[in-house]
């Protein structure tokens, strides 16, 4: 059993990883603080954005940029397309439920803690898409105390990231905020991937699939159109409420004008009636 090499190429894969994981959870607390603003659907609206945000582009894209580096000491290594887009979905829907779960009502641990357990759960099946969806000539195994480890940094970090996701404010603490949730989700891949073990075996016969520089493409513009609908989702949403803001001031200025005219109005007539009074002359 052979253990597998993830910086095949240096630095570059996980720097571009925590990059990406870190636009990706940056862009979703953003949403999910936007989401406050309102409630019911609207709200779910919001929360769902964040999902796709930080499951899409700031976990399970990392996740594939991270899988770039892997370098397997058995031949050639082919990857599953259905599998491997398995994991993007699975990374959605368990950040959708987590957020929420988080997102409605008063942010409390009774909230977070469930959802953070449920949440890390699924990001341990989002990191298994990737070797489950490796095709070679060898059987993969994986460590159990590792595994055990890499799932409790996973419940762990996604703990975190649902509390930043309902209660963060302001622009700093979310910088902060998703450069903490960027540097958990690439120590949980990491730490996924460590567990991993390959027993090589005989070739016996083609193996099938795709290789994963054959998927960048389209995965780079999945990423490029997830965060620019998400930016624009975000930018759209803050030009309509500072509308919005400012109708609502004209609005106010245009009643306490219409307010103060008819008071003028009223006391010039009064006024006018004073004067007409006075210069009625008075019965002897």
């Amino acid at each position: 059993m052979t253990a597998v090499e993830q910086f095949a190429y240096g630095w570059i894969t996980p720097t571009l990883a925590l990059a990406l994981a870190f636009l990706g959870c940056l862009l979703g607390t953003f949403l999910a603080s936007r989401s406050r603003a309102s409630s019911g659907g609207s709200r779910a609206r919001w929360l769902t954005l964040s999902a796709v945000a930080i499951g899409g582009t700031g976990t399970w894209v990392p996740h594939f940029m991270a899988m770039l580096g892997l370098d397997v000491p058995v031949g050639a290594v082919r990857y599953d397309v259905a599998t491997t887009a398995l994991g993007l979905g699975i990374a959605v829907i368990v950040y959708c439920l987590g957020l929420y779960v988080a997102g409605f009502g008063r942010p409390s641990p009774w909230k977070i803690l469930p959802a953070g357990l449920f949440t890390g759960l699924g990001l341990v099946a989002v990191y298994a898409t990737g070797p489950l969806s490796m095709r070679l000539t060898g059987r993969i195994e994986y460590e159990p105390w590792i595994l055990m480890a890499a799932a409790a940094a996973a419940i762990v970090g996604a703990t975190v990231t649902l509390w930043c996701a309902a209660v963060i404010r302001g622009t700093g603490a979310m910088v902060c905020a998703a450069t903490i949730m960027a540097i958990t989700v690439c120590s949980t891949h990491y730490a996924v991937m460590a567990s991993v073990r390959i027993e090589p075996a005989p070739p016996a016969e083609p193996v099938s699939g795709v290789t994963l520089f054959a998927m960048l493409v389209p995965v780079c513009v999945l990423a490029g159109v997830l965060l620019s609908a998400l930016a624009y989702s975000t930018v759209g949403f803050t030009v309509r409420q500072d509308t919005a803001t400012e109708e609502a001031l004209l609005r106010r200025a245009r009643d306490m004008y219409s307010v103060a005219t008819l008071a003028r109005a009223h006391r010039h007539r009064n006024a006018e009636r004073d004067r007409d009074v006075a210069a009625v002359p008075s019965q002897p």
